[in-house]
Parts: structure tokens; sequence; C-alpha cells
């Protein structure tokens, strides 16, 4: 069962009939929640203050194999609480290589057979 049209597309923008825009399928619209969670800040929502995987923070980190395992843990703690129940984290992987920062997120949405590769890179400048 889909649940196409009941959601709103993240980023949020208005498509050509006028309308916000929705995703395209449930699996779409998890990779959309993921992405969320990941450029969202904790603290950065006031009625959710623990929402959040805070990686646009980490260019201003200094490089290090403790952060990439503190940020690892960080981003699968979040993933587990808040879409534990919409999707199946099968690997996560977090890298920095001088201001870049890699993290890539395999995850198979709930009710779906199929994985889904959502990579996420920042320059620090």
């Amino acid at each position: 069962m889909t649940s196409a049209g009941r959601h709103i597309a993240f980023p949020f923008r208005i498509g050509a009939d006028g309308r916000s825009v929705t995703p395209a399928s449930d699996s779409d619209h998890v990779r959309d929640e993921v992405l969320q969670l990941l450029l969202t800040n904790p603290g950065e929502r006031p009625f959710l203050t623990e929402f959040g995987g805070g990686v646009r923070r980490l260019v201003f980190e200094p490089a290090s194999d403790v952060l990439r395992g503190v940020t690892k843990a960080r981003i699968s703690q979040a993933l587990s609480r808040w879409l534990g129940h919409r999707l199946t984290v099968e690997a996560l992987e977090v890298e920095f290589e001088g201001e870049r920062i890699d993290i890539l997120v395999k995850f198979r949405p709930a009710g779906s057979e199929d994985s889904r590769l959502l990579r996420f890179q920042r320059q620090g400048q």
C-alpha cells in the first residue's frame, strides 16, 4: 500500500500546477525523512529538541577517528529512535577526508525489499 500524495516533498517546493510537490512513493518520502534527520541540528526544533543528526555542524569540528566514531553512533542512534519504525539501516559509513565529510546510509524502507542509498557530502570552507 502506498501513501504517495499525503506528504510534502523535501525540500519544500511548488510544482508547475501551483501546488506543493509530493514524493512519488513512500520510499522517496522515507529518503526525505532521513535527509531531514541528518541535516537538522539537535535543539533546532523547539518542540522536538532531541531530534536531529547534526551533520551540518561537523564541518567545524577537527576530523579524527574519535569524531568519526561518535558521529556514526549519533547518526545510528537518531535513525533508530526517530525512524526505526520507517526503515531498517543496513549500513552506515562516516568518512573524513581533509575538510570533506562523506556519510553513506544504506537502508531499506519498511515493507520494501529494495535497499536505498543516501550519500551526504559536505565540504568545509
